[in-house]
């Protein structure tokens, strides 16, 4: 979808999410799969930094998952979602990663 909306000159972001799970083929596991939500500050901000950094997470069964995203969700119906959000955000700035805006895409 993000690829035809760039194709029509639209601006488009793919996103990744920090806080739930991923099933082999890259598709969010069903919510009321164990595991599925991701609660752990740890956790999460582990995988974010994976995701940024190599683009790819660690799938529920173990397999890895290449992922294409500009941006990262934490789900604000995640519980301890502020906490996640934190630990993302101070996990990166330790790194040296820069937070910002979306470019403008001509």
């Amino acid at each position: 979808m993000a690829e035809l909306a760039r194709r029509l000159g639209l601006a488009a972001a793919e996103e990744a999410f920090a806080d739930r799970a991923y099933t082999s083929t890259g598709t969010l596991v069903p919510r009321g799969t164990p595991g599925a939500v991701i609660e752990d500050p740890r956790e999460v901000s582990n995988r974010a930094l994976r995701i940024v950094r190599e683009g790819r997470v660690g799938a529920l069964d173990g397999t890895t998952v290449s992922l294409r995203a500009q941006t990262l969700c934490v789900h604000g119906d995640t519980p301890g979602a502020e906490r996640l959000v934190a630990a993302i955000r101070a996990r990166l700035d330790s790194e040296g990663i820069s937070v910002r805006p979306l470019a403008r895409q001509p």
